[in-house]
């Protein structure tokens, strides 16, 4: 069986996981930002402004 650890070395060990999904989650809203703001799509489409969503 795992011995507890002092409460410090949990606390780093929590602050360390939210510091690495802080910055997961950071890359990841860049990326689809990015993403965004160049419009095109998988597919190769272009939304243009005009573009009122009809077919």
């Amino acid at each position: 069986m795992l011995e507890s650890v002092p409460a410090y070395v949990e606390l780093a060990i929590y602050c360390y996981f939210g510091l690495v999904a802080a910055i997961g989650l950071s890359v990841h809203v860049r990326l689809w930002h990015q993403y965004r703001r160049t419009g095109y799509a998988d597919d190769g489409a272009i939304e243009s402004p005009t573009d009122d969503g009809t077919v």
